[in-house]
This record gives structure tokens, sequence and C-alpha cells, in this order.
């Protein structure tokens, strides 16, 4: 038999357990695009002045989306500054450490004996592409013209002129004062400046 004390304990104890059922965990109401939107709008509040502002990688884990996010100031630049943060949402909110820079004093690869230097980063093929050995086109034409801004992409494979080129970065620089721009390709191990050329700016564009 249940007394009146023992039964609201009862009570109590069911309702307990049935909230427990039918609340649902804060990571199971959380969709990848709700992750996404709460790392871009801290990315607009704590970089506001930043050129580049974007989610670079997603992953699901143990309920949580664990988000890489890329933060580039000045892009457009002979020095990009790049740094990396990184989110572990919603199960932390932003991770609480120092953000990693990529890139800061327009160096890159400083130890060039070790193997691991490695360009990773269209911001480090930019610095890369006017401040290592045999590019000499590309620095006199920066000094030529200084608002020239750049471009970089990287590609497993390219051919120029018959020559094939494996794991190489191609930065473009135009300037909007003159009628030709540059090319240079640098190897993404090394690095080092494979080869340079100028293309009118009508086949650039």
């Amino acid at each position: 038999m249940v007394t009146k004390g023992g039964y609201v304990v009862l009570l109590l104890v069911m309702g307990l357990l049935l909230f427990g059922c039918v609340q649902p965990q804060v990571s199971g109401n959380v969709t990848e695009k709700d992750a996404k939107a709460f790392v871009n709008d801290d990315l607009r509040s704590k970089y506001p002045d930043a050129e580049i502002k974007e989610i670079t990688e997603t992953t699901l884990s143990e309920g949580s989306y664990q988000i890489k996010a890329r933060i580039t100031y000045n892009y457009s630049t002979p020095c990009p500054v790049r740094l990396n943060a990184y989110y572990d949402y919603p199960k932390k909110g932003f991770v609480a450490s120092p953000p990693e820079y990529v890139t800061r004093d327009c160096t890159v690869c400083k130890d060039f004996a070790k193997a691991s230097c490695i360009l990773g980063t269209p911001e480090e093929a930019i610095i890369a592409s006017h401040t290592v050995a045999v590019n000499d086109a590309v620095k006199g034409y920066l000094v030529a013209h200084p608002d020239a801004k750049p471009d970089a992409k990287f590609y497993t494979e390219y051919i120029d002129k018959g020559t094939k080129y494996r794991d190489v970065w191609v930065v473009r620089w135009l300037s909007p004062t003159t009628n030709f721009g540059i090319f240079v390709i640098i190897s993404q191990r090394g690095p080092e400046a494979l080869t340079s050329w100028e293309v009118a700016r009508s086949e650039m564009v």
C-alpha cells in the first residue's frame, strides 16, 4: 500500500523520468545550417574588418559540429594575414584558444632546410611569389606597379608551353594602371618559383 507521501514521491519520480524521456538533446536540435549560421555570425562580430571570412571545413562528431573557419586580412596586397579559428558547436561554442596564425609577418617557410615546408594556403603562395628566389620578374613588377593585386590557385597538375608541373601554385598579379600582368608558378614544396611570364590584360580578364 502506497502512503500519501510515497504517492507524491512516486509521481515526482515518474514525472522526472517522463520529462527526461521527452526532452530532446540540445545537439540533436542543431542542424549543420544552424551551426554554420552561428559561426558566420561570430566571424562577422569578431573580425569585422577581415577581407575574407568563410567556413572551410565542417565535420559532425558526437552530436556536435566541428568547424574550421578562414579569416584573411589584406588579401589584395603582397602581404595578406591569414588565421584559422576553430569551433565546436553546440558542445563548446567557440573554442577558447588563440587563433592559429598561418601568415602574419609577410614571411613563409622560414626554415627552408625542412622538407615539411609546404605552401598550404593562397595567402602563403602570394607571399612566396615575391619573396622566394628566382622571381625577380615579380619583384620588378611590384616595384613598378605597387597597386597590383594578386590571386592564387592551386593545381595538382598544370601545363605551360608543353611543360607539365605537379602540385604548384599559380599566382597572378595584375595592376589596374598597366596593360599587362604577370604569372608565376611556385612549387608547393620548398618553396621555389619555377617560372614566370608576362600576360596581356586582355588575355587575363
